[in-house]
């Protein structure tokens, strides 16, 4: 029986929605299955070549994304996102004029999508042009988008300094460079949990611990520490970091929620160990997530971050949209806690400069 181009259409259309679900799942080989079968049975659905330049760029084949998003759009010119992720494209290649034209092309088109504001507010901040992104930002504010993501990041860039980044702005950050987040940061020379990890091996007794991992994003502490774990959970705000985690098989439980939202409803006494890689560069103010981890830890328990480090102040909020707090400030929260090790190291590479910081493990008293 001979289909009819209806029911080929619906065909694609279903096999575009089944490679969908995995490509969320990060199940890469399955939705390529699905989405390439799509794109035989219906090459000018631009739908099917945008879902595809997703897998694409999911995976690193940048040169194939971006040639499906430019299908994508020769078939739908109207579609902002597309414009928007073509951008995202051209700026991981480190082409910012064309990936600065595809941003605002994507906002030309729909000036309510979240998105491009961000990708060209750090374009504009890359190119030291801090009084075009505060514009950018509060454009964003005046059509009605989120006021906590973009007053975060009007806030870093004009100098204000906050107690905490907004969740709406960690989640949107981190969902948007989940899928690359690892190659992203091994390009900036970060290793920051596997040297915490080693610091909690080295400085710790041995054994195994029931360890919470805050802000455990794809999962590297997790990893890291899997030799040690007797029980391991994670909590990150972002669901597609969660979904690397999950994927790595290692975490008895993940939840999605904000850390000190996740650990006011945590049973006291809980964990071992309470390890934070990079997650006090979102919060400025570390009163209460001093008090809390020293709730959920037993008497004797370890709590492992690291910092962004500053001088001469508590903490500030840096124009990255990142804090930076002192080991003064650091020293005087650590009311129920002794300090083991206060190691200091690079954290990242920026820009072609070291970002100074330091690692920590404190026991509790």
């Amino acid at each position: 029986m001979v289909e009819t181009e209806a029911q080929t259409s619906e065909q694609a259309g279903r096999l575009c929605d089944e490679g969908y679900a995995p490509l969320e799942m990060r199940r890469f080989e399955e939705a390529g299955e699905c989405l390439v079968r799509a794109r035989a049975l219906a090459p000018l659905n631009p739908l099917v070549h945008f879902r595809l330049a997703l897998l694409f760029g999911d995976t690193g084949r940048l040169p194939e994304a971006l040639a499906a998003l430019d299908k994508s759009i020769e078939l739908q010119p109207s579609n902002a996102k597309a414009y928007n992720n073509r951008g995202l494209i051209f700026h991981e290649l480190g082409r910012l004029d064309e990936a600065e034209t595809a941003y605002r092309k994507a906002l030309a088109l729909d000036p309510r999508l979240e998105q491009p504001y961000q990708n060209l507010g750090d374009i504009l901040e890359r190119r030291g042009k801090m009084s075009d992104a505060v514009r950018l930002y509060k454009t964003a504010i005046e059509h009605g988008l989120d006021a906590g993501l973009f007053g975060h990041s009007l806030a870093a860039a004009t100098g204000r300094v906050t107690d905490r980044a907004p969740d709406s702005w960690v989640r949107t950050t981190f969902d948007n460079f989940a899928p690359s987040f690892d190659a992203k940061l091994a390009a900036l020379g970060y290793a920051v949990p596997e040297y915490l990890a080693a610091v909690v091996m080295a400085l710790t007794s041995p054994g195994p611990l029931d360890i919470l991992d805050l802000g455990c994003g794809t999962g590297k502490c997790g990893l890291a520490l899997a030799e040690r774990k007797r029980h391991l959970v994670g909590v990150d705000l972002s669901e597609k970091m969660l979904a690397a985690s999950r994927g790595r098989g290692l975490y008895d439980e993940l939840y999605a929620s904000e850390v000190h939202e996740w650990l006011r409803t945590s049973t006291a006494a809980r964990f071992d160990l309470v390890v934070a890689a990079d997650v006090l560069i979102y919060i400025g103010a570390l009163a209460e997530l001093f008090t809390e981890v020293g709730r959920v830890l037993r008497r004797g328990g370890w709590f492992a971050f690291s910092t962004e480090e500053c001088e001469g102040k508590d903490f500030e909020l840096r124009p990255t949209g990142r804090y930076a707090q002192s080991q003064n400030y650091i020293r005087r929260q650590a009311t129920t806690f002794s300090v083991i090790s206060a190691e200091q190291t690079t954290v990242r590479i920026e820009g072609g400069q070291p970002i100074s910081g330091r690692l920590y493990l404190l026991t509790r008293r």
